[in-house]
This record gives structure tokens, C-alpha cells and sequence, in this order.
């Protein structure tokens, strides 16, 4: 009998496939973190959970050696994955039928974070998307529904992933509608949330939930508006400048044996600027938490921020594969307290924080090309008190218009693809 589309299927039964996958979402997304904290363990003795930097349990020379290593373990990793396993099948692709290789996948995965964890340079949030939508294509298979299901299964499902993963569950269910679906039909929407908030309280229960950042204080003032909109047009161009160059970057990254050369000539490089600048391979939550709490210097900002920038697009370069959430937070984080110290003599009664906070979601909206999840996630990450929403949106929208008005001005239009997967084209 033929199969009735998606008009016709109910939301009880759509619902019911969310919280299988949100489930299952959620175990995998827990074995993900449980890798992360015991690769910490192994390579510096200790991890986030306990010291929220783990390379500065480690000399810098023990830290430039071990990136030294790593770029060669790394390399072959990559190489022979590549070589041996099947076909690796992006997000997008997924949504639209291609079957995900379970092994090759989950190795995928698996490689990403514990990369990560040991120093790489990149973001993670690219493994618990591909986690979610391993276990939302593999359900889709299994109950043979429609297409249209099966899109929206996969994408809600890999959302769900990075939401589980950072324990951010509505910046999940909004990944999946700004940037997969790009729709917010009613069953996209309850489909997105319900699979989101699952797989954040099944992974919530093997690893417990802990703040990725220090709460910032964001008063809903005039003067903070106005700091609002000068600092997400500012930041909110640099994100978009940087969103391009990661994109590019990725796109002629090493392939073949040109990564079993490239990625460990790459990691000497970031071992190198890691013993003279230890800061630079600092775990990126560290460095952004470091930053909302405390007032920095003018000169170290603007060199970890150059620096940091460098050192992502080298690595995406050479080959590793990942993602921008935290680096591009990161980021955002440093050029929007660089602003407040050049601001901060004319608006004295706003906190440095305040202008690091607006810094970061703007410039994670625009790299991301994705406004309403960089405001989410801002908030989402740093518990912000509902006195903060409108700064944070303000900053978000003064980021978008700077990003139209550059484009105006060279006459081009300023149109990214979402940064949806460091690996795979945007498009099946």
C-alpha cells in the first residue's frame, strides 16, 4: 500500500520518532563528551570538567610537543579513513536519502572530538551533528517513512546533537530550523524542540550538565543599545570576513596524501606559536571565559585574536575537520573587549563582559550566517538574565545590516552558505 505523505501523517505519530531519536541522539552525544573527557585525561592529565583549561596543566613544551604528535597521528587518521572506509555522507546529503555508513561515521566522530580534546584547533560541534543524524537517517530507514519526514527526522535530529552536546537545547532546535530545514512549519517546529530537549536530557543524565561560560551581566540600558550597535557592526563584519575565509579554507583543505604532509606541517606550526604564545592553543572556553570575567591589555587582545584567527583557518587548511561554534564565540569575544577598551572611558558604567558578550554573538551570527542562532546561543551559553535579550538582539541585527552595507558598498552581494558541516558541500 502506498505510503501517505507527511500532510496526512499525524503530529502524535511525528512526535513519537522525535523522542526515539532524541534519544538515542543523546546516547551517542554522551559517549562523544565521555571521549573528549578521557582523551583530556590521557594527553594532560586532567580535563575540563575539572580545570577549564586542561593544556595549562602541561609545560609549553609538553603542549608543543604533543601537537607535534598529534598532527602526525592525525594525519594518518584522516588518510586512512579516507582510503578504507566508505563514502563519508554529510548532514545535508542525509536529509535528502543518502544512507550514512554506520562505522565510517562514527570513526568520523569519534576522531573529531578527541582531536579536539588533545588541541586542535576547531570547533566540535560538527560530531554530535553527525551522531544525530546517523541515528535520525538509520530510524528513517528502518520505519520507511516519507521523504519529507525523513528531512525533517535527520535535520532535527543532527541539531539535537550539538544542542545535547553543549546542553544548549532551544539553540539545537533552532540550528535545525534557521540553518537545515530553513522553514518553521508547525511540524518542523515540534519535531526540532521535541528531539532537542531529549537528547539534552538524555545526555544530561551520563554526563552532567555544567555552565559553558560564566554568566555575563547585560543591563537593558540606553547606553548598552548604543554599545550594542556599534559593537555588532564591527564585529559582526569581522565574523562575516572570517566566515568567508573558514569557508574557503575548507574548501582547499588537504585531501589524499597531501594531508599525510600538510596537517603535521600544520600542527609544527601551531606547536611553535603555542611555546612562544601559550595562550593561542588555550582550550577556547577558557580563553572566551577568561575574557567575560576579566579586563585584558589592548596589545595581548589583539594578538591572541590575530593569532587565534590564524591558527583556525591553518588547521582547516590542512585538514581537520570540525566545526566554528566556540572558535568563532571565541573570537567574537576578544574583538568585542578589544571595542571596550577603546569605548569603555565613554560608557564607564557598562562591564567589560557586557561588551565581549555582544562582540561574541554577533560575530558567531555573521560567520555562521545564522543570526537567530548566534542570539540563542549567547544566551543559551552564558545563562543570561532576561535583561540581556534585547542588547543581544540589537547586537545581532547591527551585525546582519553591517554585513548588507559592505556588500552594498562593493557593490557584491554578501550571501554565505551555512556553516553546517566543515566536510561537505551545503547541497546534496
Amino acid at each position: 500500500m502506498e505510503r501517505l505523505p507527511l500532510e496526512h501523517t499525524s503530529i502524535s505519530r511525528l512526535s513519537l520518532y522525535a523522542v526515539i531519536t532524541g534519544a538515542l541522539t543523546g546516547l551517542g552525544v554522551a559517549a562523544l563528551n565521555w571521549a573528549v573527557i578521557f582523551t583530556e585525561r590521557a594527553v594532560f592529565g586532567v580535563d575540563h570538567l575539572v580545570n577549564h583549561d586542561p593544556t595549562s596543566a602541561v609545560s609549553p613544551l609538553r603542549l608543543s610537543l604533543t601537537l607535534i604528535g598529534l598532527g602526525f597521528i592525525l594525519s594518518w587518521a584522516w588518510f586512512l579513513l579516507d582510503r578504507s572506509g566508505s563514502e563519508q555522507v554529510s548532514v545535508p546529503e542525509a536529509m535528502f536519502g543518502k544512507k550514512m555508513p554506520v562505522l565510517t561515521t562514527l570513526c568520523s566522530a569519534f576522531i573529531q572530538v578527541m582531536s579536539v580534546a588533545a588541541g586542535a584547533q576547531v570547533g566540535r560541534e560538527n560530531a554530535p551533528r553527525l551522531m544525530g543524524a546517523l541515528w535520525g537517517s538509520r530510524l528513517a530507514v528502518a520505519l520507511r517513512i516519507d521523504p519529507t519526514a525523513r528531512r525533517l527526522l535527520v535535520a532535527s535530529a543532527a541539531g539535537a546533537g550539538l544542542g545535547a552536546s553543549f546542553h544548549l537545547p532551544l539553540a539545537g532546535a533552532i540550528f535545525t530550523l534557521e540553518l537545515l530545514l530553513v522553514e518553521m512549519s508547525a511540524q518542523a517546529v515540534i519535531t526540532a524542540m521535541l528531539t532537542s530537549a531529549t537528547a539534552a536530557a538524555v545526555t544530561g543524565i551520563f554526563v552532567e550538565p555544567h555552565p559553558v561560560y560564566h554568566s555575563v551581566p547585560v543591563a537593558e540600558s540606553m547606553a548598552t543599545i548604543v554599545i550594542a550597535l556599534v559593537v555588532g557592526a564591527f564585529t559582526g563584519l569581522l565574523g562575516h570576513w572570517f566566515g568567508a575565509l573558514a569557508r574557503s579554507a575548507v574548501k582547499h583543505r588537504a585531501r589524499g596524501r597531501q594531508l599525510l604532509w600538510q596537517m603535521p606541517l600544520g600542527f609544527a606550526v601551531l606547536a611553535v606559536i603555542s611555546y612562544v604564545v601559550p595562550g593561542v592553543s588555550a582550550n577556547a572556553r577558557f580563553t572566551t571565559d577568561s575574557i567575560f570575567t576579566a579586563q585584558s591589555a589592548a596589545f595581548g587582545l589583539l594578538l591572541l585574536g590575530a593569532l587565534r584567527m590564524c591558527v583556525i583557518l591553518l588547521s582547516f587548511r590542512v585538514g581537520v575537520i570540525g566545526g566554528t561554534l566556540t572558535p568563532a564565540f571565541g573570537l567574537g569575544a576578544i574583538f568585542g573587549s578589544l571595542l571596550g577598551l577603546a569605548l569603555h572611558p565613554l560608557f564607564p558604567e557598562i562591564p567589560f563582559g557586557a561588551f565581549a558578550i555582544l562582540g561574541a554573538a554577533a560575530f558567531l551570527s555573521t560567520a555562521m550566517a545564522a543570526p537567530m542562532f548566534g542570539m540563542i546561543a549567547a544566551i543559551e551559553f552564558t545563562d543570561m538574565a532576561a535583561q540581556g535579550y534585547l542588547p543581544v538582539f540589537v547586537a545581532v541585527v547591527a551585525a546582519a545590516l553591517s554585513v548588507r552595507f559592505w556588500g552594498l558598498l562593493i557593490q557584491k552581494e554578501q550571501k554565505l552558505a551555512p556553516f553546517t558541516s566543515a566536510l561537505f558541500k551545503q547541497q546534496p
